[in-house]
């Protein structure tokens, strides 16, 4: 509004007041001279005013500057300049409220004279007539409903008749939306083409197929639309209609017969309670060749507090650096041209001399399950034996009767190499994920959902196309299927070349050209330019080294398929060093290849910036915090790599309790028991230990047997040494009840790997590191951090009475239907029996101690009552009727079922059994719910 009277009036003050008015950078239009009097201002989805609110103090202001007397200027602008109309009339009814308060504001004789004159706000609201076919279905269409000038000559008013009231306001709907109007402002509805009402929808698609993807797209043309030829609209809206390739259409228009004036991009959190992508723009009707726009990019400031400031200080200093003027005819340049006004020439000209990412790549948008939990699953909580990865050809797959198959699925920020943790159901060509497919959508093909299958299996690069920050990529070599979250493109060649440029500042810098909005689909990253180098520089092998450092982190940790030992001991090796040194040189080989990573990717960018003579634009420096190795195991403190031994000495406990069970074994690499229900036998016969049949009691008489010395010269191999927990269950409890009591065992770990020479030293090395008592750990932090570790999917279950006094540790992977009968009788009720025995031994304390024993023995006493109150209702109540029913699991249908079934008798943890959750897993349509306790 401001802009328009500057160009009716140049000599006007009016738009110094206006702190965030923007001076255009192009020569203004000459424009008729029209009285204040004669300028409309319009807001077709008014709400509750505020815009028409803000309208007024500005028009007040301008009267004011043309000499018109304070009493009349209330008036005069209801009755001439501003309308507004809205598909809510509560909220229209609000907006005139609102604008009659602002006139009595200005003048006390206001309300008087609107009385007498018989005046009202020019503010209506939208009613379904019936019996005009335009407005008959006006409460779901609103202010998209077209009518000109010839459509109101049409609407007559019957005075006499019962109908004239609504004629009347039919009428003043037709000349509201008829009109040409000076300025049309809104905050248009956010409503996506999926949620829109249906004849809502059918409208739009039908009238403005170029904007069908969202209300507020169409919204942005309709308003131009109510504009005189030469005036202005305004507008707060997502920013994604700027970007995001469905909105090419839009865009085009707007370039190629409109003018952007001027815009201002928020921040994502722009907004206090809300993190949305917003831009506020004005457009001119009429394009004006070779006119250059102003924009202010806020995207670096984070927070509502910052979006105003920043705002002011660049309009007050356009050298600030987020100042920006562009000719929007140079988007036509870029790919589906965005809005991309900050784009320099020499990037632009990277767009012209180029070849496309998708013409030498093909980059996929890969499948869509429609029901996740059924058909992925992390990888660990299926059998390995029917797991298939490295699969390279789709008949392989076919042929081999496996199941389950890598699934990239995008994940947290990781360039080069990893984020290798989902499988999915891939039986028999994908058979029944297709028929579910089909099922879904009532028919039709599985294409709807399954796509590339013509690309699974093969080597490529992969990404994660939702981010929170920018895209990383990575090499994917390991037989995976992709879904939309992890799309993958397949290079014809120069693989490695386009996984280097592909993580290099000067691709993050298109991407924010082309897609700011965080969501890096195939459409996207096709559109990328790619200049082909003509140096000699090794770019296989700088990239190569750079995977080969990430695979190797990856697959250090047990999370990996591809795991093979704990750290501590693949760097311990054979040598008879302690925990503490052992971990000295876990820190020292692993910040080596930190800094080798980083100084790899900081030489890598240099060269892809030099190719893209970008050198006075963007740096090649890294963050240290940009490395993505290590992220576990260290953190980033005044720019130093500090390790945290914590959560090195955590994996370690945690591998010790995989050794405990037969998932690993010190003898064998890898995974050794991790197929349903195997045993301790099929533990001898996959490693070493199969020499010997000493079950894990027997071991431990013949390990107490002997001297340290002779331990210590390991006469049986080390997995002898260290057999798997018989039974599979292992107790995790406040003292050491039970032989395989699951510190002991853990202790006598720490002799075999590290030697009893050292083990109080390593044992207070763990506990220091740990920053307690290795039983206390067990009892209050190992679980939890186990669920954390395995995201919410755990292997080993906690089976815990209801105040967690008993507690017992098991490998899914080794379960029967025999275990909870075992947890019962072998474990609980033995339990039982020696806290009886203790609380007998303390009544004799109580009888014949010290008076400072008496006490604390009867404090004892009375504390192991309690807790056998507990264990008895646990047996009674949960423990006992599951075990009658010798519950069967399958690890095909996933941790989230099965781990419901056991009810009460297994630990709640938020996100998988608590009510919610298991409401939810009762409810899936491919379990018996029943089954679901």
């Amino acid at each position: 509004m401001g802009q328009l009277w500057k160009e009716i009036k140049p000599e006007t003050q009016i738009t110094n007041d206006l702190k965030f008015y923007i001076k255009p950078s192009y020569e203004l239009p000459k424009r008729e001279k029209k009285s204040i009097e004669d300028i409309k201002f319009f807001e077709p989805c008014v709400g509750s005013g505020h815009i028409l609110s803000y309208a007024f103090d500005l028009f007040y202001k301008i009267y004011e500057e043309e000499g018109y007397n304070p009493t009349e200027i209330p008036e005069l602008i209801i009755s001439k300049n501003l309308y507004g109309v809205d598909i809510d009339q509560r909220a229209a009814q609000l907006a005139s409220f609102i604008l009659l308060m602002k006139g009595r504001q200005k003048s006390r004789r206001f309300l008087r004279n609107i009385k007498n004159n018989n005046l009202r706000p020019n503010i209506s609201f939208y009613q379904d007539f019936k019996f005009d076919d335009k407005f008959s279905n006006a409460t779901a269409i609103g202010s998209l409903i077209r009518v000109d000038s010839a459509d109101l000559a049409k609407i007559t008013v019957d005075s006499g008749s019962l109908f004239a009231a609504r004629q009347e306001e039919l009428q003043f709907l037709y000349k509201l939306l008829s009109q040409k109007y000076d300025v049309v402002v809104t905050n248009p509805p956010y409503i996506n083409s999926s949620r829109m009402e249906g004849s809502l929808k059918t409208y739009v698609e039908t009238n403005h197929p170029e904007t069908k993807t969202d209300l507020f797209a169409t919204f942005i043309l309709r308003c131009l639309e109510y504009c005189n030829e030469d005036g202005l609209t305004g507008y707060m809206t997502p920013f994604v209609w700027m970007f995001i390739q469905s909105y090419e259409q839009l865009r085009k228009v707007i370039i190629d017969q409109h003018f952007i004036n001027n815009l201002i991009q928020l921040e994502y959190s722009g907004f206090d309670g809300a993190t949305v992508p917003i831009c506020t723009f004005t457009l001119r009707n009429k394009a004006i060749i070779d006119g250059k726009g102003s924009y202010i990019r806020l995207s670096d400031f984070k927070g509502s507090e910052n979006q105003a400031p920043r705002t002011l200080e660049a309009i007050q200093n356009s050298d600030c650096g987020w100042f920006y003027i562009a000719n929007q005819k140079d988007f036509e340049k870029i790919p589906t041209s965005p809005v991309g006004y900050w784009a320099t020439q020499k990037l632009l000209k990277a767009f012209k001399n180029s070849v496309l990412l998708g013409d030498i790549a093909s980059p996929k948008k890969g499948l869509a399950t429609t029901d996740n939990n059924r058909f992925i699953k992390l990888w660990f909580e299926v059998s390995k034996s029917n797991f298939y990865a490295d699969c390279t050809t789709k008949e392989l797959a076919q042929t081999s009767g496996k199941k389950w198959f890598p699934l990239n699925k995008g994940g947290q920020f990781r360039k080069w190499y990893g984020n290798k943790e989902y499988v999915i159901n891939w039986f028999n060509d994908g058979s029944e994920l297709k028929e579910a497919v089909v099922i879904r959508y009532n028919g039709g093909s599985y294409t709807k959902e399954i796509r590339s299958e013509d690309k699974y299996f093969k080597d490529g690069i992969t990404w994660s196309a939702l981010t929170s920050s920018v895209s990383s990529f990575r090499y994917t070599d390991y037989g995976a299927i992709f879904d939309s979250a992890g799309s993958t493109m397949i290079p014809q060649e120069n693989t490695f070349f386009l996984l280097g440029l592909l993580n290099s500042p000067v691709v993050k810098n298109i991407l924010l050209l082309l897609n700011p909005t965080l969501n890096f689909g195939s459409g996207t990253i096709s559109n990328i330019p790619i200049l082909l180098p003509e140096d000699e520089y090794d770019y296989d092998k700088k990239v190569g080294d750079q995977v080969k450092i990430e695979k190797q982190e990856w697959n250090s940790r047990e999370i990996s398929w591809d795991f093979q030992e704990n750290e501590l001991l693949r760097i311990k090796g054979k040598s008879d060093i302690d925990l503490e040194e052992a971990y000295d040189l876990y820190k020292a080989y692993w910040q080596k290849k930190f800094f080798e990573l980083h100084r790899n990717e900081e030489a890598l960018n240099r060269q892809f910036i030099e190719i893209y003579g970008l050198q006075d634009e963007l740096t090649p420096d890294v963050p240290l915090e940009d490395i993505t190795i290590l992220k576990e195991e260290t953190s980033i403190q005044n720019n130093q790599l500090v390790f945290d031994a914590t959560e090195v000495m955590a994996q370690f406990v945690s591998y010790a309790v995989g050794c405990m069970f037969g998932r690993y074994s010190l003898d064998k690499q890898g995974l050794v028991l991790a197929n349903q229900g195997e045993t301790l036998q099929d533990y001898l016969a996959l490693t070493s230990a199969a020499s010997t049949s000493l079950s894990h009691r027997d071991q431990q008489e013949t390990i107490s047997g002997r001297s340290l010395s002779e331990v210590e010269k390991r006469s049986l191999s080390e997995a002898e040494a260290y057999l798997p927990d018989d039974d599979n269950i292992i107790p995790v409890l406040d003292d050491e009840w039970f032989e395989d009591d699951i510190v002991g065992r853990f202790k006598e770990f720490l002799k075999v790997t590290f030697g009893t020479a050292n083990f109080e030293r390593n044992l207070a090395f763990v506990e220091e590191s740990l920053g307690k008592d290795i039983r206390k750990y067990f009892v209050k932090d190992f679980y939890a951090d186990h669920i954390k570790r395995y995201k919410k999917r755990p292997i080993y279950w906690m089976f815990s009475s209801a105040n967690g006094s008993f507690n017992v540790l098991i490998y899914m992977h080794r379960y029967t239907p025999d275990t909870l009968n075992k947890i019962l009788n072998g474990y609980l009720v033995e339990y039982r029996e020696k806290l009886n025995t203790r609380i007998e031994s303390l009544s004799h304390i109580i009888v014949s101690g010290s008076s400072a024993e008496q006490t604390k023995a009867a404090k004892e006493q009375d504390k192991i009552k309690k807790i056998l109150l507990e264990l008895k209702a646990y047996e009674r109540e949960v423990l006992y009727p599951l075990a009658t029913e010798r519950i069967s699991i399958d690890l095909d249908d996933g941790v989230l079922v099965n781990y419901n079934k056991f009810g009460a008798a297994i630990k709640e943890i938020s996100g998988l059994n608590d009510k919610a959750t298991k409401k939810k897993v009762k409810d899936f349509d491919w379990i018996d719910g029943k089954l679901i306790r």
